[in-house]
């Protein structure tokens, strides 16, 4: 009887350490994978948001900055979709080789094993009768020997067993690779229909930004117009919010002495600040369309001047109080409304309302609907513009917000 001793330490490296990394490696592609997928969905949900709202306004012939936004920000994210499937073939790509070298080696292993067991069997038939294995028992020199010659027949036998067993596992694995490897190709052809789809959609979306930007190009004027005139009502609402915030600031009691804000405020104050870059949107969902400070648009001669963001939303959207306070006051402009809120030191403005469910005085908690967002009727648009300010400092709401 002979062992081949080399192919059983190979087989057992091969059972034991390689289907483990296996195992190991396919996980670790599988949650990269699962991120993959997580991302494809986020980007899939807000290009379909974008395109619900463009959807509202796509019977209006007039072109606008918000629109121009929007598409911007739907051709930047098609792209990442598409980068995002083309990660993810290329992970399906070496998830295919790997499970093609692992097959190959199983098929490599199987035929090793099959080998050593067939030369087994001939080994167990040429001993078969139980008189051979008295005879070999018998023939010990002394006590010792015959039981390791006894201890040695129950392992031969054993390993026999563990061959077979052996084979019967690679064989099963050997076929789930087959099966995940035809699952994967499937997988793939399915990537490459998407990216392809997601392709032609782009070059629409490409064409439509662009039949915008040139619409809006020709109206610059009529456009710089729009915002001056836009520039004035802020500037007379912030004033007035300037106003209502110094007096806030500036209260007095009996004596005419400046109060300062009691253990409560301070305490509001201070749990504000501890949330910075955790408060929740004022609207549940909406695309940021304009962004804090003064700049210069990217693609038109035009300068915007914006103390807060933009946020475009579906119509009828209900406006949220981003934290716990007390209003201020409501303010009533010639098409809209607009609310101020006080949270300590800090205030919130929520301008371009239509209904406003709330009044001066009123206690509001995180995420409490105040309100509904205000539609314009010539452009089919609704922009709730908010404004985040420490005292009369105005703040970048999107460092205060939750990133989306």
């Amino acid at each position: 009887m002979r062992f081949n001793t080399k192919i059983l330490i190979f087989t057992l490296i091969i059972s034991i350490l390689g289907v483990d990394s296996l195992i190991i490696a396919q996980k670790s592609k599988k949650k990269t994978k699962s991120q993959l997928r997580y991302q494809q969905r986020k980007i899939e949900q807000k290009i379909n948001y974008t395109k619900k709202l463009l959807n509202e306004t796509k019977s209006k012939k007039k072109a606008s900055l918000n629109q121009l936004s929007l598409l911007d920000k739907q051709v930047k994210e098609r792209k990442m979709l598409i980068n995002s499937y083309g990660n993810e073939i290329k992970l399906i790509d070496n998830q295919i080789i790997f499970n093609r070298q692992n097959i190959k080696s199983l098929k490599e292993s199987l035929k090793e094993l099959k080998e050593e067991y067939a030369d087994l069997i001939y080994q167990s038939y040429k001993s078969r009768s139980h008189f051979d294995q008295w005879m070999f028992l018998f023939a010990s020199e002394d006590f010792y020997q015959a039981m390791r010659r006894m201890r040695y027949l129950k392992e031969y036998s054993a390993y026999r067993r563990q061959k077979a067993q052996q084979i019967l596992n690679i064989e099963q694995k050997l076929k789930i690779e087959i099966e995940s490897l035809e699952k994967q190709k499937e997988e793939r052809l399915n990537l490459l229909i998407n990216k392809e789809n997601e392709a032609k959609k782009l070059e629409n979306d490409k064409k439509q930004k662009q039949k915008t930007l040139t619409q809006l190009q020709q109206k610059e004027k009529d456009l710089k117009n729009k915002l001056k005139k836009q520039n004035d009502e802020w500037s007379k609402l912030n004033k007035e919010i300037q106003r209502l915030i110094e007096e806030e600031i500036n209260r007095k009691d009996k004596n005419n002495k400046k109060l300062p804000l009691s253990p409560a405020e301070v305490q509001l104050s201070n749990d504000f600040t501890a949330n910075i870059g955790k408060l929740p949107w004022p609207t549940q969902r909406g695309r940021i369309t304009s962004h804090f400070g003064k700049h210069k648009h990217p693609q038109l001669h035009v300068i915007i001047d914006n103390k807060g963001v933009d946020f475009r939303c579906e119509q009828g959207a209900i406006i949220r109080a981003v934290f716990s306070g007390t209003v201020v006051k409501v303010l009533k402009l010639p098409q809209y409304k607009a609310v101020l809120i006080k949270h300590g030191k800090y205030y919130t403005v929520y301008n371009k309302m239509n209904d406003v469910f709330v009044k001066s005085g009123d206690k509001v908690s995180t995420k409490q609907k105040i309100g509904t967002v205000w539609t314009d009727k010539e452009s089919g648009e609704s922009v709730l513009h908010f404004e985040l300010r420490n005292q009369i400092n105005p703040q970048n709401p999107e460092k205060w917000l939750i990133h989306r």
